[in-house]
């Protein structure tokens, strides 16, 4: 008869029961050690008045521990007590400084190193969504995996990891089709991909059901089963779950309360006369403890952490884990990932598919764009060409002008902002170069930004009736084009839209005036004079109305007491200099490469400061 009680259901699934009888030998050749990781972390709170106020909160304290290939540890304890900050920590994925040591085989780990030996499933799942499940392993395998791997050894090892995950319901859907159940099958399978020897996952059981965490959990046993060191924190993980661990690191407030088997874990508690009830999570009595506010309770949760933390403790446990192993593990980074010209394709082609996938909103985007092109013409449809309506034509350059300017610029504000925590994590991780993500971006920008203008343009000039010249289209393009690297290069240092809004602003009421539009430029101090050219409204309104006007020898005269009776007493009405038709445009291919640059930068001093999880 079928045993529908749910430890027997969690036991049998996937023929576990086999996998634990018989269990693989493999060499031990890998074992992970930190010694005495304390983190603090440094808050400021800003005051209307003096300096900020700064406060120091200590994360994690004295915190020691190992772990050996073979081995489903996990890390609980209450919310607050630094599980998170633990694992980041001896992950090498957190920015902060801490205090300690970390040994990989009983020599220092460094952060690259520890990178590219091991794997990371963060607790919230971030990825590009319009791709399908297979697109987004298919991609990652491209950049995880040895550049040499051929495409039968990628498709092999996707096929592996379908089969073994349970993806093949979903594996053509997109991702932000997917529940989060199934959105964390695909993470882990990312983290996979390359087979790491140790993999470290954060709340992967977080927001599932019972079913599908033991899934998870059986999953993650197997991996280790195979030789790999496997960590993860949970938190209240539901019956059963938590036996399946191997060993347990309990934590409260940043300290170590026990570090060993699961199986003891009732002993110890058992010494302080906590006994779980046979009917009772024993996850969550665990918890009840390591959290409560009774006097006695504390100070029993007290002297576990003083047992633990004491140096003899450490020492012990950290000879005893690390002296039999002398293997090197220069043979886990032999991985070469791909060339730059590689990534910047296959970067180039995710990028592609994306946009194309969001066409909902890039239609939306070009119609507004539309729409701004006709209400900027209609006020200007069929003007004339006579003195009357030279300043009707100078009204049209300088409205079309500044409006394509705060539209392409203002619209470009969110540009790194929207992906950017996704592309932090994977460059955190080495999976490619920033420059190779960053020139793939600027080329979808030209592509699309040049589509916009020159349907902008025509649509423009045919309702006003200018008759264009492939100059005047080249410039438009040009100044949108500097336009959206100016607001790119603000979201670049700016997470915060509003700020990003206030420091343009600032630039804005500066360089707008400067314009031509509304100031003669005679009567301005000669040092203020030469900062027209750091204004892209001057630049571009100067740019266009010498085409315009350069060749124009003749206009009808009406009115004899005010007449510009030739395009160069137009201009020179305006300020504008013919001769300096060139020197704009070099001052704007200058702009938007000073200022796609400093955007680089700037997104490079973000991803160094912040933590990518």
């Amino acid at each position: 008869m079928l045993n529908l009680s749910y430890n027997e259901m969690s036991n049998a699934w996937n023929n576990l029961d086999e996998v634990e009888d018989s269990r693989p030998v493999f060499k031990n050749d890998l074992v992970l050690s930190w010694k005495q990781l304390s983190v603090t972390v440094k808050k400021k709170t800003p005051r209307l008045f003096g300096a900020s106020k700064v406060v120091y909160k200590k994360i994690l304290s004295n915190v020691s521990g190992n772990v050996e290939c073979g081995t489903l540890l996990g890390i609980m304890g209450p919310s607050g007590s630094g599980k998170t900050t633990l694992m980041a920590t001896i992950s090498h994925r957190t920015k902060g400084n801490f205090k300690g040591e970390l040994f990989l085989n009983g020599r220092p780990v460094s952060e690259r190193v520890m990178i590219k030996i091991s794997g990371f499933v963060a607790q919230e799942d971030i990825s590009f969504d319009k791709l399908t499940a297979f697109e987004q392993l298919n991609f990652m395998a491209k950049f995880k995996m040895d550049r040499f791997a051929n495409e039968k050894v990628i498709q092999g090892r996707i096929n592996y990891l379908v089969k073994n995950l349970g993806l093949s319901t979903f594996l053509y859907t997109r991702l932000d089709f997917l529940s989060g159940g199934e959105r964390k099958k695909i993470a882990l399978a990312v983290q996979l991909l390359n087979d790491p020897p140790i993999l470290f996952c954060d709340e992967i059981t977080t927001g599932l059901d019972s079913y599908s965490a033991t899934h998870i959990i059986n999953t993650l046993r197997k991996v280790a089963y195979s030789g790999k060191i496997v960590i993860c924190t949970i938190h209240q993980p539901a019956s059963g779950i938590f036996d399946k661990f191997h060993e347990v690191v309990l934590l409260t407030n940043g300290r170590l309360a026990y570090q060993g088997p699961v199986s003891l874990v009732n002993e110890l508690f058992k010494k302080y006369n906590y006994v779980c009830p046979n009917t009772y999570n024993k996850a969550d009595f665990i918890i009840s403890i390591l959290n409560s506010n009774d006097t006695q309770d504390k100070y029993n949760v007290d002297e576990m952490c003083n047992l633990s933390s004491t140096v003899s403790q450490m020492n012990m446990k950290y000879n005893l884990f690390n002296k039999d192993v002398q293997f090197e593990y220069e043979h886990h980074l032999e991985s070469i990932k791909p060339l730059w010209i590689t990534q910047l394709l296959f970067l180039l082609y995710r990028s592609v598919l994306c946009f194309i996938r969001n066409y909902k909103n890039k239609l939306l985007e070009f119609g507004i764009f539309m729409y701004l092109a006709v209400i900027t013409a209609i006020p200007y449809s069929n003007l004339k060409f006579d003195t009357k309506a030279v300043q009707n034509w100078q009204g049209f350059w300088f409205c079309l002008v500044i409006n394509s300017i705060f539209h392409a610029s203002y619209g470009a504000m969110y540009a790194h902002n929207e992906n950017f925590s996704i592309v932090h994590r994977e460059i955190s991780n080495k999976l490619y170069s920033l420059s190779a993500y960053y020139v793939a971006e600027i080329i979808i920008m030209v592509i699309w930004a040049t589509i916009q203008t020159l349907a902008y343009s025509i649509l423009v000039f045919w309702v006003v009736g200018v008759k264009w010249v492939y100059l005047q289209l080249f410039i438009l393009v040009l100044i949108l084009l500097t336009a959206r690297s100016y607001g790119s290069l603000m979201s670049a240092f700016f997470a915060d839209i509003e700020k990003a809004i206030t420091v343009s602003l600032a630039y804005d009421y500066f360089s707008l005036p400067l314009s031509g539009a509304y100031i003669s430029f005679g009567s301005l101090p000669k040092l203020l004079v030469y900062f027209k050219y750091l204004s892209l409204f001057y630049l571009g309104c100067e740019s266009l109305s010498i085409v315009q006007w350069e060749k124009v020898n003749s206009i009808p005269c009406i009115d004899s007491h005010s007449c510009l009776d030739n395009g160069q007493a137009v201009l020179n009405h305006y300020g504008f200099v013919s001769e300096n038709l060139y020197m704009d445009i070099v001052i704007l291919l200058i702009i938007t490469i000073i200022a796609n640059i400093l955007a680089y930068f700037g997104i490079l001093l973000r991803i160094k400061k912040q933590p990518p999880y």
